[in-house]
């Protein structure tokens, strides 16, 4: 599914009437896409879930445990899992040998011991830690430093930065919009690392307010770019034309924002 812009050059010739019944035309082309994306979106963020829900009985190993309120960890284990997606090439349930995937699944518990350490006071730099950590686990099982390392760490440390307690409501809850604040203070920018755990913690939540600026990965942009002719990147500006554009099919088709943005990642050919 593909809008095509040339022909709107030639509504310079149409009359009034001409214009409506093609503004008409784009709108029911664009319902249509943002119907079919919604339910491809909803389905791949209920398989999220359950991928979620499987991969935190595995996650309750993780040696580290902070007098943090349970809201906290359960986030932090969604920021963890989140990072997790930055190695994977492939859906984990499309990978057959048992010892790749569990490797897929052990990184992020080391994302989170790295978290909750930090959280806990009793360690320094996430990098160096995150380094001591794959060290200690090549005994058990080799692994190898993850493909986009620079992008996993500079998310360990945009969370590390953040105050969950600021975030957190009069009853215990965590505040998705300030967090989404928070994470963008700290991180300095927009940046899929920052969005990205505010998504999935919507996911686990079962709610997404309106006000979350969507994560714009390469296979977001592709299917952007697949959808309406051009790509987005994770600049300012583009964040906001992304989140209007996620608005709006979110509007036409009567779904979450966040149902709109998974559609878009498997409209882009993310698995």
């Amino acid at each position: 599914m593909r809008l095509r812009y040339g022909a709107i050059k030639r509504w310079e010739h149409m009359d009034s009437n001409a214009i409506h019944i093609m503004s008409l035309e784009i709108t029911g082309y664009l319902t249509h896409c943002a119907n079919r994306l919604a339910v491809a979106g909803r389905e791949f963020n209920e398989h999220l879930v359950r991928q979620f829900q499987s991969w935190d009985t595995e996650a309750e190993s993780v040696m580290v445990k902070p007098n943090l309120p349970a809201e906290h960890v359960s986030f932090l284990k969604a920021v963890a899992f989140t990072l997790g997606w930055l190695e994977q090439s492939v859906a984990v349930s499309d990978v057959v040998d048992e010892t790749n995937r569990t490797k897929l699944l052990y990184l992020p518990k080391l994302y989170l011991q790295c978290l909750l350490e930090q959280k806990a006071g009793v360690t320094g730099s996430i990098e160096a830690r995150f380094d001591e950590l794959l060290q200690e686990a090549q005994t058990g099982m080799p692994l190898r430093r993850p493909r986009r390392l620079t992008g996993v760490i500079a998310g360990l440390d945009t969370w590390a930065k953040v105050n969950l307690d600021v975030a957190t409501s009069p009853n215990g809850s965590l505040d998705l919009e300030t967090l989404q604040d928070l994470a963008l203070k700290a991180g300095k920018r927009a940046r899929w690392t920052a969005l990205a755990p505010v998504k999935m913690g919507s996911l686990l939540r079962g709610s997404a307010p309106r006000s979350l600026f969507p994560p714009v990965g390469s296979a977001v942009s592709r299917g952007i770019e697949r959808l309406l002719g051009f790509s987005l990147s994770e600049s300012e500006n583009d964040y906001t034309i992304a989140r209007g554009l996620h608005l709006r099919l979110a509007d036409l088709a009567q779904a979450s924002v966040v149902d709109i943005n998974s559609g878009l990642y498997r409209l882009g050919g993310g698995s």
